[in-house]
C-alpha cells in the first residue's frame, strides 16, 4: 500500500452535517483510508488514501456527484 494525502477544496460553504455527510461518502470510496476537516478551515476536507488502489481524481469526482464545485489541492 502506497498512502498519498492533498486537500479537496470545496467551493460551497457547506453546513457541518452536510460536510460530515460527504466525508461519510468519501471513505467509503475504494481505496480511501481517512478522511477529515478541521473546524476553522470547513473548506477543506484532507484525504489519506491508497494511491495502488485508486487515485485523486476519482476522489474529487466523488465530492463533485455532490453538486459541488471542488477540486484538489496537493499537500
Amino acid at each position: 500500500m502506497q498512502t498519498t494525502d492533498f486537500l479537496v477544496h470545496i467551493n460551497e460553504t457547506l453546513n457541518t452535517p452536510t460536510l460530515e455527510s460527504i466525508e461519510n461518502d468519501i471513505r467509503q470510496s475504494k481505496g480511501v483510508v481517512s478522511a477529515g476537516h478541521r473546524s476553522d478551515k470547513p473548506h477543506l476536507v484532507q484525504v489519506v488514501y491508497d494511491s495502488d488502489t485508486t487515485r485523486m481524481f476519482e476522489i474529487v469526482e466523488e465530492v463533485r456527484h455532490h453538486g459541488l464545485h471542488a477540486q484538489a489541492v496537493g499537500l
